[in-house]
């Protein structure tokens, strides 16, 4: 993959500011990006509107056609979310077709379509919306036996914290203590005894909507009140579209760092989220450390034991040294094209499973939101399974070792 060239279509470009900041561990002076997230929002915008109106419901582009033998099949999301994996296509040589499955006609769209696989980034600003990817998706998973990436367990856990909190707590994966209520009397008595403060969160949003840090004990009954009663919208969300009959709460963990961990395919990132003085989700800003072996290792085992490799893995790392998991994502935005920097150098971690070795590589690897990773995760899913049934899809998935 050649990422030197200065290509015409490239979506997540920004120049970040470059600050002194200070690393969480060990106090030494480091430097720290602050991004100027809405600069970099707006860009990939004006990005998405060339691509929306220049791609739409497009064949292969001609060019394309002896590059690869595999055509994918692009989901369109209805806030242009696909259009990074179109651009991702164009920078590889990748033949795809847009796939509308917002009609009522969408199986047939999607047999007769021609495609090997499909990328899909589902929506979820709105709880309609979420739900027919949700339902649709599954449809062609487990009943029209398609194969998407990423998977459909791994989709099905994003943006939705309830999920996340039942998935990590099943498979014992150290996380940030959570408790759900669907019961008000439940909850109430929850707030009269929990100790302060406390971490309120809706089941959607991101970038810290939907979040609070409650203080007070009145503060825990009147946000249980309103969850029960005329329910709440989360900042950004459709007004429409209340969340209300269930509370979810969750530690607060004092002074503790936040890393963002990032796996596609074979591919490791990480980076520090640092706070804007309240949250880290949302701050814009970045700190470049070099992430430690046993968090490397960590989100390792995590992904390998599940058979994911399109995840983002928010991890808390306490001031006694633990690490908890805050969220896990299958997709999350990524504004600049390398998610980590080690000594000034953009690159990523492979790990070497035969010496169980991690190994740094220099490079720009996360064009176009990291679709370009994802898009060569699928072929490479896609070459490993071609001789077996779509039912071993998931199975395969776990990398060789």
């Amino acid at each position: 993959m050649d990422d030197s060239r200065n290509d015409s279509v490239r979506v997540g470009d920004c120049s970040p500011v470059v600050q002194d900041g200070r690393n969480h561990q060990e106090g030494i002076p480091q430097v720290v990006v602050a991004l100027d997230t809405g600069k970099c929002k707006a860009s990939i915008d004006a990005h998405t509107v060339h691509l929306f109106d220049s791609h739409r419901k497009t064949e292969p582009v001609p060019s394309f056609r002896n590059k690869s033998r595999y055509v994918l099949g692009i989901i369109e999301e209805f806030n242009n979310n696909h259009l990074p994996y179109v651009a991702a296509c164009e920078d590889l040589g990748v033949r795809y077709k847009t796939v509308d499955i917002s009609g009522p006609d969408w199986i047939q769209v999607v047999r007769d379509c021609g495609c090997d696989a499909f990328l899909v980034w589902p929506s979820f600003k709105v709880s309609v919306w979420k739900r027919m990817f949700d339902e649709r998706l599954k449809v062609m998973v487990e009943e029209m036996h398609e194969i998407i990436y990423p998977t459909y367990n791994e989709v099905w856990l994003n943006e939705s914290k309830l999920r996340m909190s039942y998935w990590l707590e099943a498979n014992r994966i150290p996380h940030s203590r959570t408790w759900v209520f669907y019961s008000r009397e439940g909850a109430l008595e929850f707030a009269r005894k929990v100790d302060l403060p406390l971490i309120a969160k809706c089941d959607a949003g991101s970038r810290s909507a939907g979040v609070e840090i409650l203080r007070s004990r009145s503060a825990v009954v009147r946000y249980v009140e309103q969850r029960f009663g005329k329910g709440m919208v989360w900042r950004g969300a459709d007004v429409r579209d209340r969340e209300w009959g269930s509370v979810l709460f969750q530690e607060f963990l004092p002074d503790a760092a936040e890393w963002r961990m990032i796996r596609i395919g074979k591919s490791y990132f990480g980076h520090q989220k640092l706070t804007d003085g309240t949250f880290h989700s949302g701050s814009g800003k970045v700190g470049w450390y070099n992430p430690p072996r046993e968090l490397l290792d960590f989100v390792r085992e995590l992904t390998d034991n599940a058979g994911y490799t399109a995840m983002n893995v928010d991890i808390f790392e306490t001031l006694d040294g633990r690490y908890v998991v805050n969220e896990i994502q299958s997709h999350f935005a990524a504004y600049i094209e390398s998610q980590m920097y080690i000594d000034g150098r953009p690159g990523r971690y492979l790990y070497d499973y035969s010496d169980r070795e991690w190994r740094f590589e220099e490079g720009v690897f996360c064009r176009n939101s990291c679709c370009n990773l994802r898009v060569e995760a699928l072929l490479d899913l896609l070459d490993r399974t071609a001789s077996q049934s779509p039912s071993r899809v998931e199975h395969l998935l776990l990398p060789a070792g």
